[in-house]
Order: structure tokens, then sequence, then C-alpha cells
């Protein structure tokens, strides 16, 4: 029993959450990071923010809650017909969009049958809310469900991003505009008619 001791503390670490550092600068004085034992905490869902290799989601994540209120950004599919939307999903970015669209996807980990990126919206993450925050994982073409192999994407660790968990549930963390203020993201630039 003893030999089995550390390889289940090895397994155990493997899978919890890890904390990092080099929090972007540019988020300094915006948001304080949380450690484990903080109240608020839970509030970010850690588990469903990190993920393993080729799934998607971070690679790692800090649990921060912000200073002040700050706009975050979604690309999503747009209005659709069936009432159906993505529009308020979980994955955020701090960073206005730039690029062309297939830049942003690989840039931020995003598969073709997740997200159709034709639409922009603009949303206010409310001073005090917690949610996580890190670097982009890998994503494999079998989580893409691309047969043929080609569409999978490195991880980043340049563009952060935001795991708001469960936004739809979450008024006193995230106020959206109506839809109708939303902006179409041009391929060629998919920040191009944002103010």
């Amino acid at each position: 029993m003893k030999r089995l001791m550390p390889v289940m503390a090895l397994a155990v670490a493997a899978c919890a959450p890890m904390a990092v550092d080099g929090l972007p600068s540019r988020m300094d004085g915006k948001v304080e990071i949380l450690a484990p034992n903080d109240p608020a905490y839970g509030q970010a869902n850690v588990g469903q923010a990190v993920k393993p290799a080729g799934q998607g989601g971070v690679s790692r994540a800090l649990v921060v809650r912000l200073n002040q209120d700050l706009p975050v950004y979604r690309l999503w599919n747009g209005p659709q017909p069936t009432g159906r939307s993505n529009r308020l999903g979980g994955w955020w970015a701090f960073d206005k969009p730039t690029g062309t669209r297939e830049g942003y996807r690989r840039a931020y980990e995003i598969c073709g049958t997740w997200n159709q990126l034709t639409w922009v919206a603009v949303c206010t993450l409310k001073k005090g809310a917690v949610v996580a925050m890190g670097p982009g994982q890998s994503v494999s073409a079998a989580t893409c469900q691309d047969s043929s192999g080609y569409e999978t994407y490195d991880p980043n660790a340049r563009d952060w991003q935001v795991y708001v968990d469960q936004p739809w549930n979450r008024p006193d963390a995230l106020s959206c505009p109506p839809e109708d203020q939303d902006k179409p993201a041009d391929p060629a630039d998919v920040g191009k008619n944002l103010n």
C-alpha cells in the first residue's frame, strides 16, 4: 500500500487545476487573483475550464475577481431562425477581436463545428464577477469532429481565454446589450465593425 500512495498523489495532482503565474500585464490592477481557499473560488468552476490536451478549453487557469467593469468579446453564429443561439456561451476574451476569421479561430482554438464566428457580441463583465482565465489548450481533429484530420489547433499561451460559467444564469456577473447591437464579423477583419 505504501508504494501506491505516491502514485495516487501524483494522479490526483495531475487532474487538479493548476494555478499559473504570469497574469497578462494588461490585466494588472483590473483583477484580483483568488486563492483556492477563497469562498468565491468555486464560482469560476475551474473544472469546466481546464481540459486535457486535445480537448480545448484552457490548459491551466487563474481564478480572478474583477476590480472594475470590463468589456468582453465573443464571436458567435448570429441570429438563428430556430431561436437557438450560442451568443451567451461560456468562452469570452478580454482582448478586442482582430485579424481574419481563420486567424481568430486558430488563436482561440475554436472548431468550425462549434462556432461559425460570424457575429461579435460585446458585453460587460461586471466588477466583482469571479471567472477563470488562462492560456488556450490544444484541440484535436477528433474533438472538432473532423474525419479528415485537418482541423487541429495548437495550445496558445499568448491569447488568454476567459471562462464564465453559465453566463445565462449570472446577470450579476455578465451584462449584454440586445442582440441587435451585435456586429457582423468581417471574415477579413473580425473586429472591423466594432467601435
